[in-house]
This record gives C-alpha cells, structure tokens and sequence, in this order.
C-alpha cells in the first residue's frame, strides 16, 4: 500500500496499479447486451468508480468481486461529467494477508480519538442537572460498548463526517455551536440541549456497519437510528428511579424531531426551542461539512464543484483570503 498513490492525489491520465476496498461491487448488462463490472473503490483518502468493461479480465473467481473486499486492479483514472473514475484492465480478489495495513483503507477524523473522549468527558461534568447528568454517565461513560461504538461510528454512510471517529466529531462539533447559543440565548435550558445534541444520533452506532465499507445493519434498514435511540433512551431512564416524566418527553422530543421535517424521517416538528436549536445545529454542521470536503477536494479542479446530491447545488470553490486574526 505504501508504494501506490492515494485516491485523493490522482489525476486524469494516470495509470494505477494496487489495492484497493470495494465498497460496492455489481455486473451489469450494457446496452449492447455485454456485461461489465460496475464498482466503488476506496482508501483512507476517499473512492471513486470504477468500470472494468470486459468482464473476461477478471482472475479468478467472479464471484469473490463482491462489496466489502479487497481488490488488486489496474487501469487508468479518466474523467465523466467532471468526476474521475478508473477505466480498468485487470482486477482480481485479494488476501487481507496481502494488503498488509488495513487502516490504511479506511478513513478517520483528523483528531485523536482520546483528545475527543476528553473533550466529551468534560462536557458531561459540566452538566448540572442532576438527571441529564445521572442519563448521560450511564450512556457515554458506564456503558463501555456504548462508548467505544461512539468513538469508532461514522455519523453517516456517505453524506457527511463518513469516516471513522466522524459520529464524534459531529457531536462535539454541535456542542461547540450549543454553547456559544446557549450563552446568547440565555432562555434556553442549556444542560436540556446538551443531552439532546448528545442523543440525536447515538442510535447511529447500531444503525451503521463499518467494519468494512460504511453501509446499513439490519436493525438499521428496519428500525432507522431516531428510533434505536429512542428505545435505548427510555431504557436508560427506566433504571434511573425517580427520573421526571416530563424530563424524559423533552428529551425524547429534541431526539424524534432533530431531523426537523416529517419528510425526513422525524416523525413530529421541533416544538421547544431547544428541540428547533438542536435540529438547525445539527443540520448546520452537516452541510458544511460537505461544503468544506467539496472545496478541498477541488485543488486544480476548476472553480465549481460537481453537482452535490447532498445539498442540490455545485459548490463554488474559490475561497477569500482569510483575515489577519493576528
């Protein structure tokens, strides 16, 4: 792995030769009645399609080209609608034996995981009320699974923060906002916020799979995370005795409506102010993570990002000189 170029550093024209993950992985019947294998290739820096038109340039078995494996593949990265993607020449299954370094294959947060724990720790201890500090121990900081699914979770599949830590990040990310809002809106119940913003997506560690390529769990297809969490939220305040039933309603509120439309999943409207802050921070932080990966993404690419599903628009990737804060 070491010897061949990252994902993100290839150009048009270049000819690449080594492994790579196969996220997605399907043949398919072109309109001339040939088939061809239709792939998603990653590393730790990103993925791009691939195409390999003659299906007779496999070796090996066809059936081992499948989602969630290693492949050695060569060919040559070419560009369609502004995208790149590798027209291939030869691929085949590899050994996880061979491959080496299998971190290398998937994306992380750019801060340490250990300096985030911490982070999350204090946050907690800052917490006064006395339930939300009781709810919050138990989740984040006595249930070890919990916690280390938490540390390890994409906070999504592909959209945005899709690397591991990313769930994390994410959160600290709207907490950070939370605190600068809740300091100027000084209405607003501030440790109520911090348990919401905490749980809006906790459900996430057990709604993805990423052990490999980032996808869906069964649970997650059938159940969807607002509702895994909402399950395990009042599980946790059953085994707090004593725990305020009208507590428990604004929490579960801010958790069922952060996605702030019925459309999108939630399945009532933020009604509390601090159910409405919760939803625009969250959405907030999610689109401009994908603004941010859209302009850096773009060195020597043009001034315009390809279209983003995500957010229904192109991103303009010219950036004003930042400021002197000095």
């Amino acid at each position: 792995m070491s010897d061949q170029p990252l994902i993100r550093n290839l150009k048009e024209g270049d000819l690449f030769q080594g492994f790579l993950l196969a996220q997605e992985a399907a043949y398919k019947v072109s309109t001339k009645g040939s088939e061809y294998l239709e792939l998603k290739l990653s590393d730790a820096s990103g993925d791009l399609k691939a195409f390999l038109w003659d299906v007779r340039a496999i070796e090996g078995d066809l059936e081992a080209i499948r989602a969630d494996v290693f492949l050695r593949v060569k060919g040559t990265v070419t560009s369609y609608n502004g995208r790149l993607q590798l027209k291939l020449d030869k691929a085949r299954f590899a050994l996880d034996a061979e491959v080496g370094d299998l971190s290398a294959f998937f994306p992380v947060s750019a801060r340490p995981v250990p300096e985030m724990l911490a982070e999350l720790d204090g946050i907690i201890a800052s917490v006064r009320d006395p339930w939300i500090s009781q709810l919050l121990k138990a989740l984040f900081v006595e249930d070890g699974d919990l916690r280390a699914a938490f540390a390890l979770a994409p906070a999504a599949k592909s959209m945005h923060h899709a690397f591991l830590g990313g769930l994390l990040e994410h959160t600290l990310s709207i907490l950070g906002m939370a605190e600068r809002a809740c300091a100027h809106y000084r209405v607003l119940n501030r440790d109520l916020v911090v348990a919401g913003v905490f749980l809006h997506d906790v459900g996430k560690t057990a709604e993805l799979s990423y052990q490999r390529s980032f996808g869906y769990t069964d649970a997650g297809n059938l159940l969807g995370h607002i509702a895994l969490e909402a399950d395990w939220i009042s599980r946790a305040v059953g085994k707090i005795p004593g725990f305020p039933e009208e507590l428990r309603m604004q929490i579960l509120h801010i958790v069922l409506s952060h996605h702030g439309r019925l459309e999108f999943g939630s399945p009532v409207l933020p009604k509390t102010p601090e159910a409405l802050l919760v939803h625009y921070l969250d959405d907030l932080d999610g689109k401009l993570e994908v603004m941010f990966r859209a302009v850096e993404d773009g060195d020597g690419g043009g001034s315009w990002s390809p279209y983003s599903r995500a957010l229904e628009r192109m991103i303009y990737r010219r950036r004003w000189p930042e400021a002197d804060r000095t």
